[in-house]
């Protein structure tokens, strides 16, 4: 991701910092950081995940939340190799390689898997009948494996070609804005349903007139966190699509924007292990996991 060339994230670095850009190294630092903090959390989400389900299998809700665990330490470790990468004098062909191979299949992954999970949900929420009629595990392991083989099938290119180059940035665009619309859809009428008053929410009155009764708290809670998921998840979509979009522009994009875009993205990478961590009840600030 050279200022002129667009030839990898390396020289990018190199340049930057030659030039006098501090967000580079700020960059590197967020890099680690993310590799610090994300590893451990998404390791125990890993772990109670399928250390429950040792003798039946994963559940069938948790295939998509698993794998977008495994995309976002997949993530952690690219951020790993990239900041070795910065840190080496010589220029390791092979660790490039790897460092975009990890990068692609990552950034590929997650809105592939994020979309599935809303469309997941979808169904759950607003199509009960055809939830079940699909809930079967092996549904879900089918269309995971579509997104790992279009992921990794997309990841070679870039690897046969030494570098990052301008098609995969307008792939990866593509795939992001396709995320976007899928899940905004998806969040969108999910809230609608959960806006919805249900049987018990709703009292008859005189003259068949009709007043909104008590509303489900289950159902404001799941509102809340479908409302807050989507703004995460939008936010960092935007970000990400806007700086691939002018990547390269110009120096001072490539080595201000670009980085502290990139940053606010990195981090989106703990909310989902911290969310479950949260709704299990093992974090501090919550008590007692949650009865599923």
């Amino acid at each position: 991701m050279n200022a002129s060339s667009g030839n990898n994230t390396q020289l990018s670095w190199y340049v930057c910092i030659d030039h006098g850009y501090a967000v580079q190294m700020l960059f590197g630092a967020a890099q680690a950081l993310c590799f610090l903090l994300g590893t451990p959390a998404l390791v125990w989400c890993l772990w109670l995940c399928l250390s429950g389900s040792l003798c039946g299998g994963v559940k069938p809700t948790q295939i998509f939340p698993v794998n977008l665990f495994v995309v976002e330490l997949v993530f952690c470790v690219e951020c790993l190799l990239e900041v070795i990468s910065y840190l080496l004098i010589w220029n390791s062909t092979m660790l490039r390689q790897a460092v975009y191979f990890l990068y692609i299949v990552s950034w590929t992954c997650r809105p592939l898997l994020q979309s599935c999970i809303c469309v997941e949900r979808y169904l759950a929420v607003a199509q009960p009948v055809t939830f079940l009629k699909y809930r079967l595990r092996r549904y879900r392991v089918v269309c995971s494996t579509i997104v790992w083989v279009l992921s990794l099938t997309h990841a070679c290119f870039p690897i046969a070609l030494i570098g990052f180059k301008k098609t995969a940035a307008h792939v990866l665009i593509s795939v992001y804005c396709l995320g976007v619309v899928v899940i905004s859809l998806c969040c969108f009428f999910i809230l609608r349903v959960l806006k919805q008053p249900g049987p018990g929410e709703v009292e008859g009155g005189r003259g068949g007139e009709k007043k909104q009764g008590m509303t489900d708290p289950h159902k404001m809670r799941a509102f809340g966190i479908i409302l807050s998921k989507l703004v995460i998840i939008l936010t960092c979509s935007i970000l990400v699509v806007v700086g691939w979009a002018t990547l390269s522009s110009s120096l001072e994009i490539t080595c201000n924007v670009f980085p502290m875009l990139m940053i606010v993205n990195i981090f989106s990478v703990l909310v989902s292990p911290l969310m479950h961590l949260y709704r299990e009840g093992r974090l501090s600030c919550r008590r007692g996991p949650e009865t599923r």
